[in-house]
């Protein structure tokens, strides 16, 4: 006979094997079904053989939040971004949590226009600015769409090809991306890249070529930038763009700028021989600022250089965004002996002002992308002064990117930028041929002098 107490402990019982298995399948931060919630919903609708969307979601800027601010702002804000997608979805489409700042969506479409319902639905939910706490934050989203069955009929496959498809948005900066056989043998083709890249660097097969900065005060040259080339057998070269980018996803991109630090060495000898006393710019990428021996090795490069020639390190402000605080003991260090930094591609990035403030950097350079259209975009004009106004006040000298015409170096020049860069003054070229600039450069600079008489 069953006894009161014993029924009591059996409801218990039951009630705590409910709340383990619920715990099991839910995310303990935001309440959401989980990854395993989500491998068993796969399951059951691959098994039932109906139609249906999968969504893969990463969050843009999450990263630099949770950097800058910390685990437990990035946490609330996760919370919140889980509510608001959630309040905004459709019926018919059911979120879960994968983990960091990766979601996923089991839509129960897959007719494009119901599908990209969804996808609207998710960016609105992440269109205004989330206010945690004291700080107004704001994050994107990438999406991948992959269909069952037409485009697998096999869990893994499927959510390999999700992912695929949001990476690809990711990098395209997309509202979202449906998944195309195309996206793979993209992925082919970048780990082909990725093995000969490496052997690449094994055989030191990179060229070294700068690219003249101007002083648009007298027109005299300030300084190169330099940029790294991967020639082919054929002659051609592989565009950086490319490379570099997947470069960067491995540890890879740090050989190559030690590689291009030791060519930087060799090549401040040889400047000096001609007779330059120029600025050597070169490139940081997230990943350099990330290396624990990079302080060390800038600090070599500084310090071994004892000629007249000076050393500009440039780096991206969303580079600084990866990890804020080692981004500014690094570049504290590096200051300290004697290097100086520059901001790349100002303007694109997410840096606060604050943070432009606290940082040791004496140049800022505003992205071509501006530049370009100063002639014919009142917008992009007002940017081009207000960053030019702000580098004055903060003693920073400003070079403008991409200057492709007389008109935009004389407007540049009329405005108080500084220094400019682009086509119009020289394309990069290979220090073997930079003798031979810097003579028709005097050339030309005598033939000015004369008929200015």
């Amino acid at each position: 006979m069953v006894t009161r107490l014993s029924l009591l402990s059996l409801v218990k019982v039951e009630k705590l094997v409910i709340n383990e298995r619920s715990n099991a399948l839910h995310d303990s931060l935001t309440g959401l079904p989980n990854r395993k919630y989500l491998m068993d919903s796969l399951r059951q609708h691959v098994n039932a053989g109906l139609p249906f969307s999968l969504l893969l979601i990463d969050l843009n800027r999450f990263k630099q939040v949770n950097d800058a601010l910390g685990h437990y702002y990035g946490d609330l804000l996760l919370i919140e971004v889980a509510k608001n997608v959630s309040e905004h979805l459709p019926d018919d489409a059911q979120l879960f949590r994968l983990g960091g700042d990766e979601f996923a969506i089991i839509v129960t479409q897959i007719e494009l226009a119901l599908v990209k319902h969804t996808i609207k639905a998710i960016h609105l939910a992440l269109e205004k600015a989330f206010c945690i706490e004291s700080y107004d934050l704001l994050v994107g989203a990438s999406v991948g769409v992959s269909h069952f069955p037409s485009h697998a009929s096999e869990i893994g496959q499927l959510l390999q090809q999700a992912d695929i498809a949001m990476y690809s948005s990711k990098k395209l900066a997309t509202l979202y991306t449906i998944y195309d056989p195309s996206l793979e043998s993209n992925a082919a083709e970048k780990m082909k890249i990725s093995s000969s890249l490496k052997r690449a660097i094994e055989r030191q097969e990179f060229e070294l070529w700068y690219q003249p900065i101007i002083n648009l005060r007298n027109k005299s040259l300030y300084g190169v930038e330099a940029l790294i080339r991967w020639p082919r057998t054929d002659g051609s070269y592989t565009p950086p763009n490319v490379f570099i980018h997947i470069a960067e996803q491995t540890t890879l991109i740090n050989q190559i700028t030690d590689w291009v630090m030791q060519q930087v060495a060799k090549d401040i000898e040889y400047f000096e021989t001609i007779g330059l006393s120029i600025c050597i710019h070169l490139n940081l990428s997230a990943k350099d600022l990330q290396d624990p021996n990079l302080v060390n090795k800038s600090i070599s490069l500084v310090n071994g250089n004892h000629t007249s020639q000076k050393i500009m390190f440039e780096i991206t402000e969303s580079a600084m965004m990866t990890n804020v605080e080692q981004a500014k003991d690094a570049m504290a260090q590096i200051t300290a002996a004697g290097g100086t930094f520059s901001i790349d591609d100002f303007g694109t990035g997410y840096s606060s002002l604050e943070l432009l403030r606290d940082l040791p950097v004496t140049q800022i350079k505003i992205d071509g992308s501006f530049i370009n259209s100063i002639h014919h975009s009142d917008a992009d004009l007002a940017i081009v002064k207000s960053v030019i106004f702000l580098s004055q006040h903060l003693k920073c000298n400003v070079v403008a990117e991409g200057v492709e015409n007389s008109a935009t170096a004389t407007l540049l020049t009329s405005l108080g930028c500084d220094l400019a860069q682009g086509y119009y003054y020289s394309k990069p070229i290979p220090i073997s041929s930079f003798a031979n600039y810097i003579q028709e450069q005097q050339s030309v600079s005598a033939v000015a002098n004369q008929n200015s008489f």
